[in-house]
């Protein structure tokens, strides 16, 4: 899964939306919790995983991300 166009775009938004706010995170975090968030997405939706990314919020995520 990491190594489709469609994860490095929502990684780099995520992280981006996540600098943008001033919080740093190790980048391997962010890619688990959007790996495990997508995979949840998918498996709880009945879809498969590469349909998921339309649900797919970099903002969102990083305003959970930040919460934290």
């Amino acid at each position: 899964m990491r190594n489709t166009n469609a994860f490095k775009e929502a990684f780099a938004d995520t992280l981006a939306e996540l600098a943008r706010r001033g919080v740093t995170v190790r980048p391997g975090r962010v890619a688990d919790t959007i790996e495990r968030n997508t995979c949840t997405v998918a498996e709880r939706l009945g879809i498969q995983e590469r349909s998921a990314w339309r649900y797919f919020n970099p903002a969102g995520l990083a305003a959970r991300i930040a919460e934290r």
